[in-house]
């Protein structure tokens, strides 16, 4: 049965398997977002997998009736598009990161999209919501790369790790920079 699944609570990882038995997260959903919007449009069969990744709490339309839903409410339909959009600009954005082949821009975008919460002398703190093989998976690297980058920025100053993924970002400038290299390329 198709469905459109938005998240109430929780975090829902989003991945593909590759014919080589491999997983490519795709994204991360949040509260607000959703799934399985391309089936209702397009009548295509989902090509990934869902996993929550904590507790979760999804709102689960069944298609024929979300259909008669957006004919009641266009607004439905047009925040959907706007949800498609979104996500059709960073997935560009991705893939031109991924084309310019610099890990450290992406690590630097991804580390800076996290939720932050403001610490002493301008740092901010975030964690990372995914295991790092899957945040490896969802830049588009390696772990072993990933790991080095990590170990790179903590050895510059630019971050501190601590334990269950928590991160110190103490020279937020040093980080945008970083991010922001590939884009003036």
């Amino acid at each position: 049965m198709s469905q459109l699944m938005v998240v109430h609570i929780g975090q829902v990882k989003i991945a593909r398997t590759s014919a080589a038995g491999h997983e490519q997260v795709i994204r991360v959903l949040g509260p607000g977002d959703f799934i399985g919007e391309s089936a209702f449009l397009t009548g295509a069969r989902p090509d990934h997998a869902a996993e929550a990744l904590v507790h979760t709490e999804l709102c689960v339309f069944r298609h024929a009736d979300l259909g008669r839903l957006v004919e009641k409410h266009p607004s439905i339909g047009l925040r959907m598009l706007q949800g498609v959009s979104q996500r059709l600009a960073d997935t560009e954005a991705r893939l031109a990161s991924v084309i310019s082949g610099n890990v450290s821009s992406r690590l630097a975008d991804y580390l800076l999209s996290l939720p932050a919460t403001p610490g002493p002398r301008g740092a901010i703190y975030v964690t990372l919501p995914l295991a790092k093989k899957d945040i490896a998976s969802l830049l588009s690297t390696t772990p072993e790369s990933l790991s080095r980058q990590l170990r790179k920025l903590t050895d510059t100053g630019v971050i501190s790790q601590q334990e269950q993924g928590r991160i110190t970002i103490t020279d937020v400038t040093a980080l945008t920079a970083l991010s922001t290299l590939t884009k003036r390329d």
